[in-house]
């Protein structure tokens, strides 16, 4: 399997999509990938390069084959040829390896989404506004405001708190410090 097939089936992989459809929906501008335009441009880019070594690995053993047969004058074309496949060869592992350093974005940009908060999040609930009462209780006996201690003192309390939801009061606490 060629390089550029093995790149164009990783990439429907991790887009869950054929080809044809993350280019149709990139044209449209349906698309929210920020990394997907120049993904496909570079997958292009790839494809082309990978038809011109095929061609010229073609082109190449042709020469050859001349040369064996005892053709005067193709010494100079079979060199040509090998260092066009050669400098082919060399462009397409370049474009290949910037195809796979575009899907390591985009799957850096997929956890590091994974990882804010979500707008829905953002509204507490009505637990939310009772531990936050307790915190508030808790944080007024401290000396210092700080994770570990928020966190001792609602165990005290009998309040187990997971650590994002501890993160998040820390971060109401403070803003409310400070706007006072």
């Amino acid at each position: 399997m060629s390089t550029a097939i093995y790149t164009r089936r990783l990439v429907e992989h991790r887009y869950g999509r054929p080809l044809e459809k993350l280019q149709r929906g990139s044209a449209s501008g349906r698309s929210d990938d920020p990394v997907l335009p120049i993904l496909l441009r570079r997958l292009d880019g790839l494809a082309q390069t990978s038809a011109d070594a095929l061609s010229a690995r073609r082109n190449l053993e042709a020469a050859w084959r001349g040369h064996r047969s005892g053709e005067p004058g193709l010494d100079d074309l079979v060199l040509l040829y090998a260092t066009e496949v050669v400098d082919l060869e060399r462009q397409e592992r370049s474009e290949t390896e910037a195809v796979w350093d575009l899907l390591d974005v985009r799957l850096l940009l997929d956890r590091a989404s994974a990882r804010r908060p979500s707008a829905r999040r953002a509204a507490p609930s009505p637990d939310d506004q009772d531990l936050l009462g307790i915190a508030r209780e808790v944080a007024a006996g401290l000396h210092r405001l700080n994770r570990e201690a928020l966190r001792q003192g609602l165990r005290d309390r009998g309040v187990p708190v997971s650590n994002r939801r501890l993160g998040t009061l820390l971060q109401r606490l403070r803003a409310e410090s400070t706007s006072r």
